[in-house]
């Protein structure tokens, strides 16, 4: 039987073998790697815009202490019946005042829309 250390270095030399084998393997490949930017094409569905608003008419009746038996006479024979709803003056402002609030939003919601589809569409190709 060998010594242990005999032993040892054989058992080395047994693991360093391999490694050094295929570690030299990778010096000897003489391909070169070849690294290239390839623009894609943007596959982006564009959908489509929601339906326009279809609103009704609405009708606000601005009604004063010297109006109003009038106006209920004939608001009862053309509507057959008569039902108050109140705002303040200040009310009335905030009203319009929502409205044009609304009116910013879409806008806004719009030009992004717009934004987006003209980023994911070839120039030119959306309206």
């Amino acid at each position: 039987m060998q010594p242990l250390p005999k032993r040892l270095n054989c058992w080395k030399l047994c693991l360093a073998l391999p490694l050094l084998l295929s570690s030299g393997a990778c010096s000897s490949i003489k391909d070169v790697l070849e690294v290239k930017t390839v623009e894609i094409e943007r596959s982006i569905p564009i959908q489509n815009r929601p339906r326009p608003l279809l609103l009704n008419d609405v009708h606000f009746y601005v009604v004063t202490p010297d109006t109003r038996q009038n106006f209920e006479t004939r608001f009862e024979k053309e509507n057959g019946g008569l039902v108050y709803y109140a705002l303040s003056v200040r009310h009335y402002e905030d009203l319009g005042l929502n409205f044009a609030e609304v009116i910013r939003y879409i806008k806004q919601a719009q030009a992004t829309i717009q934004f987006y589809e003209n980023a994911a569409t070839p120039t030119g190709s959306v309206k």
